[in-house]
This record gives structure tokens, sequence and C-alpha cells, in this order.
């Protein structure tokens, strides 16, 4: 679990839903630690299971293994990184999913659902869409 606190906001709201949302998944816990990060939270574990479950359908649809489809939707949204060394190799890169940010994960999450929608492939939209893609902007997402 976690939440995004800013500086110039209200902090005391965010730090008790926190605990509360921890203790009532979590009954049996009498003791929990809370540490904060710098910076933006990383994807969250909901967008990660969303994605790959995404990947795995799409890869089964279009007849690509999931590391194949992950690599190619990666490629189509998150472009390269692209360099000569100074020996004058060319290096190629597609960029990692592994470093985006929550905002941009989701950003990805829903370029990957505009663009699969072209290939008449349904994909998910359960409580794990409601939480990657909701969660994150703060608002309830319309399932269609």
């Amino acid at each position: 679990m976690h939440r995004v606190i800013h500086k110039d906001k209200p902090k005391s709201e965010a730090f008790r839903s926190l605990v509360n949302d921890f203790f009532k998944a979590n009954p049996d816990i009498g003791v929990a630690t809370i540490y904060i990060i710098k910076d933006k939270p990383k994807r969250s574990t909901v967008q990660n299971k969303l994605y790959w479950s995404w990947v795995s359908i799409i890869g089964n649809e279009l007849g690509y293994s999931k590391e194949e489809t992950h690599l190619l939707l990666a490629d189509k949204f998150l472009g390269k990184i692209e360099f000569t060394t100074k020996q004058g190799k060319q290096i190629s890169q597609i960029k990692s999913t592994r470093d985006l940010k929550m905002g941009e994960f989701t950003d990805y999450l829903m370029d990957i659902d505009m663009f699969i929608g072209d290939y008449g492939i349904n994909l998910p939209y359960g409580d794990d869409y409601q939480i990657a893609i909701g969660g994150v902007h703060g608002r309830k997402v319309s399932q269609s």
C-alpha cells in the first residue's frame, strides 16, 4: 500500500487512510512500519499484474510469446534509446517499463488499451483495472 504525499498539501489524512487501509486488510497484524521515499512511486504491483495479464492475452491473440509481446508494446509506445559508441558502434535499446512511475505506467496501459482495440482483442477491466488506472488519477473509470 502506498500514498503519494506533497510538501505543500495536507498529509494527515493520507497517513490516516494508509494506516486504516493496512490494518483493515491485515486484521491479524499488530505492528506495521511506514517509510517515505522521495519522488513519485514506480509502477504499482496491481499495475504490473494487470500489464502482464494483458501481455499474455495480446500475445496469445497475435501469436507472440509474452516476452515478444512485451517488447513489441514497449517499442511502439516507449521508444528506444539510441546512440553511437566512441568506437562507432550503433546501440539501440528499447526503453524499459521497469523504471516508469505510476502515472507514466498508467499512460502506457491506456495507450495499449486504445491500440489493442483496433485488433478486436477484449482485455479484462475488473478491479485491477480500476485500481491500476483509476487509482492513479483518483477517479472511477467507467467500464465499457
